[in-house]
């Protein structure tokens, strides 16, 4: 038996799913289950509130899994979703800047990653010394950047585009002038530590 055959792809869960497979469903929760639920955390700042918008999302798939087109564009199709749930939770919330929060404890929200426990003392501080830079320089981003930013840890760029809407280049063109600022204020961050 050919375990590649086994393997379903989106498309092919969707409409297995709309076929009465639950196990499909499952099946593809599993699979987005954690970059979906970091994109919304990303954007929204509030673990109980991305728990709840990621629940949205499956609901949503869930109930109207019939008008998805199978073109081979699930995960746009799954991330505008999520997308639409956000901008809806802020109007609703009268809440427009939201991507500007901080957690209970007043941090800003970036994923977290586990500490490496082979990595040497000093390696792991400086790793963790470079997250906070990124960390801070994303937080300096236009929300229009930010969001680029993250979804493009998720997606590609055609995907990105097919998410929000906007054509190719303009995705494009926005990803680069994130990173080109990014690269500035890590730049401007370092030398001020140096003058320190």
């Amino acid at each position: 038996m050919d375990i590649q055959k086994d393997i379903q792809n989106d498309d092919e869960l969707v409409v297995s799913f709309c076929k009465g497979n639950n196990q499909a469903f499952e099946e593809l929760v599993l699979r987005y289950k954690n970059s979906l639920y970091q994109y919304i955390l990303s954007l929204v700042k509030n673990e109980s509130i991305a728990e709840d918008l990621f629940q949205d999302v499956f609901i949503s798939l869930f109930k109207h899994a019939g008008t998805y087109k199978p073109e081979g564009k699930f995960k746009a199709w799954l991330f505008l979703t999520a997308r639409n749930k956000v901008l809806n939770y802020w109007r609703d919330s009268k809440n427009a800047t939201s991507l500007d929060q901080t957690d209970e404890d007043g941090n800003a929200y970036l994923q977290e990653t586990l500490a490496d426990d082979s990595r040497p003392v000093l390696e792991e501080l400086s790793w963790q010394e470079l997250q906070e830079t990124v960390r801070q320089a994303l937080e300096k981003l236009s929300p229009r950047q930010r969001e680029m930013m993250y979804l493009r840890q998720f997606m590609s760029f055609q995907e990105i585009a097919d998410t929000v809407g906007r054509p190719l280049g303009t995705v494009l063109a926005d990803c680069h002038r994130a990173v080109k600022k990014i690269r500035q204020l890590i730049a401007q961050d370092t030398a001020q530590e140096e003058i320190v």
